[in-house]
């Protein structure tokens, strides 16, 4: 029963996390930012992909690696779509390496919200490095994943989706993938287990 209450103490956090993020995307592009749809999947001990994004064609994946008590990455996952509808949200036109730095700084906003709030749910010290972005084709999503991760260690996958809802009408559905060391639900103190709703 413990081992559940971990798990769900983990994902609601990362939920909580992404309505953090979009308080911080609203004070980023000036316009109200509201989020529906979040939800979480945990994989535990394995390496399963079924559940990674089905797009086809260029996608854009910003990795942050995981440091502290809880190691890991992030791949927060954009399809070309999305980034454009980001893009127009701005009100101007962006491409190059301005896009690329707006994208930089959404997934430093997401991460951040996110580790946070793991961080205080889980009263650890956890935080991301640096992000980096990789433009590339959907069919190479796995192998990034894989290529990205070491097996040093057992990891757990977790998949969150969440749709951010923009003024103007327009939305985004970015996938975020968690690869994240399986010590993460040992270190969860007793007494956030027991205050858990």
């Amino acid at each position: 029963m413990n081992n559940k209450r971990r798990e769900e103490l983990v994902m609601h956090a990362m939920n909580t996390g992404f309505k953090r993020a979009a308080d911080s995307f609203t004070k980023l592009i000036g316009q109200p930012v509201r989020i529906t749809n979040s939800a979480v999947l945990l994989v535990r001990h394995g390496n399963d992909s079924s559940f990674v994004t089905e797009e086809e064609g260029d996608i854009y994946v910003l990795t942050t690696d995981l440091m502290g008590s809880i190691t890991g990455k992030s791949f927060l996952v954009f399809s070309a779509g999305e980034v454009i509808e980001i893009c127009k949200v701005l009100g101007t036109k962006i491409s190059g390496q301005l896009r690329d730095g707006f994208l930089l700084e959404i997934d430093n906003i997401i991460s951040a919200a996110v580790i946070s709030e793991l961080a205080d749910k889980l009263a650890t010290e956890v935080y991301g490095d640096v992000p980096h972005l990789h433009h590339i084709n959907s069919g190479k999503l796995q192998d990034l994943i894989n290529g990205e991760v070491t097996n040093e260690e057992t990891s757990n996958i977790l998949f969150s989706n969440a749709t951010f809802h923009f003024e103007s009408g327009d939305h985004v559905h970015p996938q975020f993938i968690w690869k994240l060391n399986s010590r993460i639900f040992d270190i969860i103190p007793e007494e956030k287990l027991l205050t858990q709703k």
